[in-house]
């Protein structure tokens, strides 16, 4: 299997409770948490990768001869960090 590095974006928010939050905005349902911002970082790291591991297995069940499987590309506009905090 061939290797490849995706970029996604994530947002993690403080709670007031010590935790952070966090959830990356592309996938839905991708969303961890852990009690300091490197940990919280590593747990949505392992939650983004099980899902995309499990989505790309449940994908190939329905495979056959016939299906053509290739990349697609398209070209996201990154979002503006300081667009946000003028919205807030």
């Amino acid at each position: 299997m061939i290797g490849m590095i995706q970029r996604y974006h994530t947002i993690i928010k403080p709670e007031t409770n010590g935790w952070y939050v966090g959830w990356v905005e592309e996938i839905p349902g991708a969303i961890s948490q852990g009690r300091s911002l490197d940990e919280c970082r590593s747990n949505l790291r392992d939650a983004l990768q099980l899902m995309l591991e499990t989505h790309r297995d449940e994908a190939r069940l329905g495979l056959s001869a016939q299906c053509i499987e290739e990349c697609l590309e398209i070209d996201v506009v990154e979002p503006n960090p300081l667009q946000w905090q003028a919205n807030a």
